[in-house]
């Protein structure tokens, strides 16, 4: 009988020191509709970092989410939507389940004809989270809605490369203009555009790995086309001579 007590208090000796029974770590995601660009994360995330007990944050801009870490022996949930909300933004609660509706735009300049378009629907429109898929064959654009909780717009665009088409997001102004460009050989794609979307006056980048494509979206008054092709080779790329 002594032995068995002995064993009872070296088990609750071991949850005592390993946290569990005293845990007080917990987390809440609020869905934040009016939290639109980085300025109104950064505000939510310096309001909440700011109450004692809260030891992190994530906001997701696409979904219009933030996630919490918390101490609740020190502040409650409760208390955390109140903050967000004494700084007008609206903290709903999160459903994973539920269908959060966004539109993006993409420029595929490979489209051409009615059996492009016909493809693009086809392919982009049985994407998991792809609500619906229009295309507008003057423009070259193809207007993507789909589910937030589902599916990413990076993840949309990544898509288009599985036959072979590589796109970059879509402006509506005359002031930004569309270029792909072709090199011999692409040994790290993410790095590339992560170092070509850094480069003044570049929009959005997106590299096809398989046809060595760089489509390159651009704002026509800060660098112009010719000058591209310099910021490629600044990176070692080469690009493919045109016939």
């Amino acid at each position: 009988m002594k032995k068995n007590k002995m064993n009872v208090l070296i088990l609750l000796f071991a949850f005592i020191a390993s946290g569990s029974v005293y845990a007080t770590d917990n987390s809440v995601t609020f869905r934040v509709e009016n939290m639109t660009c980085g300025g109104c994360s950064g505000k939510i995330k310096k309001t909440v970092s700011a109450i004692d007990g809260v030891s992190g944050f994530e906001a997701n801009l696409e979904k219009r989410v933030v996630t919490i870490a918390y101490d609740n022996q020190k502040v409650n949930f409760g208390q955390l939507k109140e903050a967000i909300a004494a700084i007008k933004y609206n903290a709903e609660d999160y459903d994973p389940n539920e269908v959060i509706a966004r539109k993006v735009s993409f420029k595929a300049n490979q489209i051409g004809c009615g059996g492009c378009v016909a493809k693009v629907k086809k392919n982009i429109g049985a994407e998991a989270g792809v609500i619906g898929v229009e295309v507008d064959l003057p423009t070259k654009e193809v207007k993507v809605e789909y589910d937030a909780n589902k599916i990413a717009s990076k993840e949309i665009q990544k898509d288009f490369q599985k036959f072979n088409y590589t796109v970059v997001r879509y402006w509506t102004s005359e002031k930004v203009k569309y270029a792909i460009l072709k090199v011999e050989l692409l040994n790290d794609p993410a790095e590339v555009e992560k170092n070509l979307a850094a480069e003044k006056g570049i929009l959005d980048v997106s590299v096809n790995e398989k046809t060595k494509d760089i489509a390159i979206a651009y704002n026509a008054t800060v660098i112009a086309e010719e000058n591209l092709a310099d910021s490629i080779k600044k990176y070692n790329l080469n690009l493919v001579a045109e016939n």
